[in-house]
Parts: structure tokens; C-alpha cells; sequence
């Protein structure tokens, strides 16, 4: 399936499972963010960015492994976002997929909530500050 199905509990949100962002076995083939843009070429990668090719393999391995919360009552959550902008936006291509999948990022107090409108019953997920940082680099201009 397309990710881990533990449970956990947090604080006043029902039940919530602990999921993967990318579907497991996922291919990328490019990583588009607001001001830069990073393409599978062939066996390596290229960017428009000052990354080095270590950091981008480990910013890919940090995609892979990345985890949020499904929460299970999102309604109480989303009145929150209505009329709020994303902090970040980031489109990924995978191999195999028509259309590429597009996670909005919001924040709310210390953590950061993730829209994701094409995935099938999980449009949110919850990360915590830590996990956020790890899918977004400095980047120098």
C-alpha cells in the first residue's frame, strides 16, 4: 500500500495514522520550488539552484522518508486555512503519472499542515516544524 498504518494519538485530535508523503516505490523526475527547480537526467539530477549534488540526493531521501499525520477530523482544522494563503508550494512529477502532484504547505501555531488535492483520502497531513525544514533547503542566491 502507500504508507504506514500506525496508530498514534494526539492532543484534542481523535485518532490520527502516521503516513508517508510519497506514495511508496514513488519515481521522481522533478522537485519544482518557488525559486528553484530540480530534474531527474538520466542516472543523476540537475538544478537551477546552488545545491550540491549531495544535498539534493539527501533532500530526495528526505522526500522518501517523509511522514505526516492523517488526522482524522480535519473540518476544525481547515476553517483555519479558508482565507489563508500556503506558506509554500511544492510540485513533484513522478514516473508513470500524467499530472503532477502538488503538496500546499500551511502553517498553524508551531506545526505545518499539507494539502495535497490529487492523493486518494489523505488531502491533509500534519508535520511538525523538524520534518518541514528537512523538505525545504537553504538555498543561497
Amino acid at each position: 500500500e502507500d504508507g504506514i498504518r500506525d496508530l498514534v494519538r494526539t492532543r484534542g485530535l481523535r485518532d490520527v495514522y502516521k503516513r508517508q508523503l510519497l506514495k511508496e516505490q514513488s519515481y521522481i523526475l522533478t522537485i519544482e520550488y518557488p525559486l528553484f527547480k530540480i530534474e531527474r537526467i538520466g542516472t543523476g539530477w540537475r538544478s537551477n539552484s546552488t545545491l550540491s549534488q549531495i544535498q539534493i540526493s539527501e533532500l530526495l531521501t528526505n522526500w522518501q522518508q517523509a511522514t505526516g499525520l492523517q488526522l482524522a477530523d480535519i473540518n476544525s482544522i481547515k476553517s483555519e486555512f479558508k482565507n489563508k494563503s500556503s506558506e509554500n508550494i511544492v510540485t513533484i512529477w513522478f514516473a508513470g503519472e500524467e499530472l503532477p502532484q502538488v503538496f500546499a504547505f500551511f502553517k498553524l501555531g508551531g506545526d505545518y499542515f499539507i494539502h495535497m488535492p490529487k492523493s486518494e483520502n489523505m488531502n491533509w497531513l500534519k508535520l511538525d516544524s523538524e520534518q518541514y525544514l528537512l523538505l525545504f533547503p537553504q538555498v543561497k542566491d
